[in-house]
Parts: structure tokens; C-alpha cells; sequence
């Protein structure tokens, strides 16, 4: 009985693991290949590392092969809060990969994009296109997107945003992003013009150049996120309601939204986007609303046009006021507007009692107004007494019109 008990120990012995371990065979591995074995552990090393010790100790790359870095993959695309979205409570990727076609190198290089860097600001160009109807979402990446770069001296060579919009940019209408091999990166196929094609700017030294107009954004999602809503705005008819507003008024809310980052959130606002330095869009919707809203700011001299732009199903009829025809845009809105929205929908007008710089801007407006009042009348007076002593008398053969057209001048300034 005790031999028995002791063969059927020597035996679970043998079979156990670390039994297993004291083969010959088995204690020549590095101990290195056991911290990379477990499915927590492997997450251990960088991606770094792992380029690095499957260029050198080629015993290990076994250890790193499709289904390990597969799920790698995974779980760096589940790290990034950015590319996650809640919608009627229910968490939505935005992005994918089809990593199911991928091979080992392919897959190694999409951890590599993806862990190179936040994606915070891609995830909030494709979900603005989702909501604009620019892409279908989760946006699904597939092999020849992630060779787009060449190799990782190439993706890192240029700016962190721009090279994730290259990768991603074919899927969205309006953002593919097209690399040249001069290095030149442009958002439109056409290729740089060649060194002596004709069409060039100062071809012959005294020629003018070609004219153009240049429009400077906040930043590279800034510049994506106005051509989705270029577009949308363009293949839509939105309604709006517009108020033109001194910057300050109400407490200043909405010259310290002017002011802002456009990487600072707003409350109430899903995005926004800048240009110009004296225009900003807010974003009011998300994926989970049927209709889109936005705010836009401009600025001239101190002086705001705010626009409430929406493609809300109107609840009441066309000559309601936009507070009753949109309700929900307008909820949305108050949210962001704070103490500028009864100025926006409910018609309230600017008192000087607000505050004292509003005060102090009403009435030197009003000053400025006052003057250019009296020096507009002198200047008319002296203009009109000019062009009595110049009228020519019927006798000289001026018809009537001329007559009537002479006299109306001081009526006109």
C-alpha cells in the first residue's frame, strides 16, 4: 500500500509543471521567455521592447507571434479612453482593425501606431464625421491602412495628429490625406507640379502671383472638423437664428469662449473647432441625438454675430420663434451660452446696470455714436451749401432729373 501511495506520487510529481522545467531541454531557455508567457505579463513590455527582442534573440519571437500580438492589440485599442463613446447608454468603439487578416508584421505595426500617442483628437474627428454622416462607425482599419507609413521612422516623423489622420483619413469622406514622394503631405490627389511646368507662380519675374486666400485653424482637428462641417452645411439646410452682440456682454461669456483653447471642453458641447482667431464652432449634438447643432462665433471689432444652427424637425410653425420651433437645440444651447442665451432666444437686450464694463462700453458706443451723429450733419450742411451755390439754373439748359438728383444729395448723406 505504501509503494503504491509512493508510485503514484513520483508520477503527479512527473506530470506537474515544474517537474516538466528540469528537463535538459528546458533549462537552457532564458528566464526572460517566462515573464512573457502569462496573459497579464506579456502586457510587461513596451512595444519598444518587443521590436527590440524580436530583432535580437530570435528564440524568443515565438513568444510574440499573431495570437499574442493579437491580443495585444486589443487590449492597447481598449486603453484608449478617446476612441470610446457612450451612446443611450451603451459604450461604442470607434475604431477597429480587421486584425483577423493581418499578419504578423501587420499586426506588429498596428500596436505600434496605436500605442504611439493619444488618439483623443482622432476619436473626436470620427465621431463628429459619424454624426454628420462622413463615415460609418466603428471606422474598420485595414492592413494596407496601417502601411500607409512606410515603418516607424516614418510615422514618427511627422506630427502625431497627421500621421493617425493618414491612417485613418480614406474611411471619412472629405479627410484622405495623400504623401508624396518629395514629402510633401496634401489633402487633395493631384501631385506637386512639376520643377518647370508652366503653371507656376512668378514663371517670369514681373507676372503677379496667383491670388489665394489663406485660412489659419487652431490646429490640424480643427482644420478636419471644419471640412466635415463645410461639407455638411453645403449637402444641408439648416435653420438658424442670429444675434449680433457686443463680445463683453453678459458678463463676458462669450469673450472668454472666443478666448479658449479649442482643446478646452465646453460645457454642453460634444467638440469645437477655431479659425481665424475671431471664429469658433461649438458642437451641441452627439451620435445619439437625430439631428445635428452647433453654435458659431465670429467677431469683427468687438462686435459677435452669434449664429444657432440646427437640422432639428421643427414642432411649431415657421412664423414661431426659434426657442419654440427647436426646442431641444435651444436646451442644448442654454447650457453653453449661460448668461448670453436670453439674450440669444428670449430677446433680452444689454443693460447698462449689468456690470460696469458693459456699462462702460454701452456708453462710450453710445458717445462714439453721438459724435459721428453731429459731424455727419455738419459735414452734410456744408456739403449741401456747396451744392446750392453750384446748381445750375433751368435757363442753361439742365434738364429736371439732374435737378432733383443735385438736390436729394444732402438727403442721401
Amino acid at each position: 500500500m505504501a509503494q503504491r501511495t509512493l508510485r503514484s506520487g513520483a508520477a503527479a510529481r512527473s506530470a506537474s509543471p515544474l517537474c516538466r522545467l528540469s528537463k535538459p531541454s528546458e533549462q537552457q531557455q532564458h528566464p526572460v521567455s517566462y515573464l512573457c508567457v502569462g496573459r497579464r505579463s506579456r502586457y510587461l513590455l513596451s512595444i519598444k521592447d518587443i521590436v527590440r527582442l524580436r530583432a535580437t534573440c530570435t528564440w524568443l519571437r515565438e513568444l510574440f507571434g499573431a495570437a499574442q500580438l493579437r491580443d495585444r492589440l486589443s487590449h492597447s485599442l481598449g486603453l484608449q479612453a478617446g476612441l470610446r463613446r457612450v451612446v443611450n447608454g451603451q459604450q461604442v468603439q470607434l475604431l477597429r482593425f480587421d486584425d483577423d487578416h493581418f499578419g504578423t508584421y501587420d499586426l506588429l505595426a498596428a500596436v505600434c501606431v496605436m500605442e504611439e500617442g493619444s488618439w483623443v483628437e482622432i476619436g473626436e474627428i470620427i465621431d463628429w464625421a459619424g454624426q454628420c454622416g462622413n463615415c460609418d462607425l466603428p471606422v474598420t482599419l485595414m492592413a494596407d491602412d496601417i502601411n500607409t507609413h512606410g515603418d516607424k521612422t516614418a510615422y514618427s516623423s511627422v506630427a502625431r495628429v497627421l500621421a493617425q489622420l493618414m491612417v485613418v483619413g480614406r474611411h471619412v469622406v472629405g479627410l484622405q490625406i495623400f504623401g508624396h514622394a518629395n514629402g510633401e503631405v496634401r489633402a487633395i490627389v493631384n501631385p506637386p507640379l512639376p520643377p518647370h511646368h508652366l503653371y507656376q507662380r512668378h514663371r517670369i519675374q514681373h507676372d503677379p502671383p496667383v491670388a489665394s486666400d489663406l485660412c489659419e485653424y487652431a490646429s490640424l482637428s480643427s482644420l478636419a472638423k471644419c471640412n466635415i462641417l463645410s461639407l455638411f452645411a453645403c449637402t444641408h439646410q439648416p435653420n438658424r437664428t442670429l444675434t449680433r452682440l457686443y463680445r463683453r456682454v453678459g458678463g463676458g461669456r462669450l469673450d472668454g469662449l472666443l478666448n479658449q483653447s479649442p482643446h478646452t471642453p465646453v460645457a454642453g458641447c460634444t467638440t469645437t473647432l477655431s479659425c481665424h482667431g475671431n471664429v469658433r464652432w461649438l458642437v451641441l449634438t452627439n451620435s445619439s441625438d437625430p439631428f445635428v447643432a452647433w453654435i458659431t462665433m465670429t467677431d469683427r471689432n468687438n462686435l459677435m454675430s452669434v449664429a444657432v444652427m440646427t437640422t432639428e424637425a421643427p414642432v411649431a410653425c415657421e412664423s414661431s420663434a426659434f426657442k419654440d420651433r427647436f426646442p431641444v437645440t435651444t436646451q442644448l444651447a442654454r447650457v453653453t451660452l449661460g448668461r448670453m442665451a436670453p439674450y440669444v432666444f428670449d430677446g433680452q437686450v444689454d443693460d447698462d446696470s449689468d456690470d460696469d464694463s458693459d456699462g462702460a462700453i454701452s456708453t462710450a458706443m453710445a458717445a462714439v455714436g453721438m459724435i459721428w451723429t453731429t459731424t455727419a450733419t455738419e459735414r452734410a450742411a456744408e456739403v449741401y451749401g456747396k451744392v446750392r451755390m453750384h446748381l445750375p439754373t433751368r435757363g442753361m439748359g439742365t434738364d429736371q432729373s439732374n435737378q432733383s438728383i443735385n438736390t436729394g444729395t444732402p438727403q442721401s448723406v
